[in-house]
């Protein structure tokens, strides 16, 4: 961006295309995304560094409801909307998760989402 822009970080993302996106970073596009907080040195960086996230659950599906600010939910009940319990997350947690894949895209009269699905 010619010096107009700070560098981005595609394991940082703010919504859930880019969510997609950083699922695999070469696809990742400028936008959408946290700063680089390790100044371009990705060998350096704290996030590209740290351990996975991990999900403890009992079952092998787990909606991610997205709020009216955009950050994500995992929601105990879904069918309860939002009643249910929920946990929120961040996207770049949810992008660092391990042993679980994004399934389809989600939407009930209480809001739009996806699930997680655990891996096999």
């Amino acid at each position: 961006m010619g010096g107009l822009a700070g560098d981005e970080c595609a394991l940082r993302p703010r919504d859930y295309s880019h969510f997609v996106e950083a699922q695999d970073t070469r696809r990742a596009r400028y936008g959408g995304y946290g700063p680089c907080i390790a100044d371009g040195k990705c060998d350096t960086c704290p996030i590209a560094n740290a351990a996975p996230t991990t999900l403890e659950a009992l079952d092998d599906r787990i909606l991610v409801r997205i709020g009216p600010g955009g950050s994500p939910y995992l929601m105990n009940r879904p069918e309860d909307g939002w009643a249910s319990l929920a946990q929120r997350w961040t996207w770049q947690d949810l992008a660092r998760l391990e042993g679980w894949c994004f399934g389809p895209r989600y939407r009930d009269e209480h809001s739009g989402g996806f699930w997680l699905e655990r891996a096999t």
